[in-house]
């Protein structure tokens, strides 16, 4: 029963208490911060999270486990425990953080959920799948994803962890993922559906860049824009950089002849 249990609930609870009291002080987190924690299980996470924080929010959908953090910490006002699933979930209004061991089942979801909403974390740490950490990151090379996100956030791996720091212990490499928000964002926030809709088509089957954009952009305008920026016609997407990203979305969304003026005056 237990088993089925854990495994309905996707449960690999964080049990390591001094490396916990490490992240979480690495996290620095202040007694300015309200916090969001996403599935906090027993609470590991949750006792490190009320030393510091000014408000912490626990999203707990697993009714035993709201229970125990219920018995755990009813002498700690600042925390407001939520039985519900995240994903339904509605995000704070106002500046929050996140710090959580989210369940690897709904990872993706998680992610897309905290960094596509209108009020996204100023900063958040979470435990994912480590081949999925980096890729989301963009290492070794640059992906669809990363380009989408980068000039909104940074990522950064800043631990990876052992199978024997859960319980159960995991089936699979688990790397704690830093996503923090830009204070200046690299495009404003407005344009964020036109640009994320520039990057998808860009990077459509994996096919050169500029064959990709020809039916959407005049030859010559691609043309222009590929020159000042010394882009390779035959480039594909994981072959250029994140600035060469950003200058050829503002260089196509602008008039042909200013594109021209621009490569003529040497941007690089």
């Amino acid at each position: 029963m237990k088993k089925r249990w854990r495994k309905l609930y996707s449960q690999n609870l964080l049990t390591n208490p001094a490396l916990i009291k490490r992240l979480v002080k690495q996290a620095a987190i202040t007694g300015k911060d309200l916090v969001l924690e996403i599935g906090p299980g027993t609470g590991n996470i949750t006792e490190q999270l009320l030393q510091k924080a000014k408000q912490v929010i626990a999203v707990e959908i697993d009714p035993r486990m709201v229970t125990v953090c219920q018995t755990r910490f009813k002498s700690a006002p600042h925390l407001t425990l939520i039985r519900q699933d995240f994903l339904n979930y509605e995000l704070p209004q106002q500046s929050y953080k996140v710090f959580a061991n989210i369940p690897f089942a709904i990872e993706g979801k998680i992610i897309r959920k905290l960094l596509n909403t209108a009020n996204p974390p100023t900063d958040c740490f979470i435990s994912i799948r480590k081949e999925l950490a980096y890729r989301l990151a963009g290492v070794p090379r640059n992906n669809q994803f990363a380009m989408i996100h980068k000039p909104f956030f940074e990522f950064f791996i800043v631990h990876e962890f052992r199978s024997q720091d859960f319980q159960p212990r995991t089936q699979v490499d688990v790397a704690f993922l830093r996503v923090k928000k830009q204070p200046l964002p690299l495009i404003p926030w407005k344009q964020r559906t036109e640009y994320r809709t520039f990057i998808r088509l860009a990077f459509n089957n994996g096919r050169p860049i500029f064959n990709n954009l020809k039916q959407s952009y005049p030859r010559q305008k691609l043309k222009q824009a590929f020159t000042a920026l010394k882009i390779p016609i035959s480039s594909k997407p994981s072959h250029i950089s994140l600035n060469q990203w950003l200058q050829l979305y503002c260089l196509l969304s602008q008039p042909v002849d200013h594109v021209a003026q621009r490569g003529s005056s040497g941007l690089a």
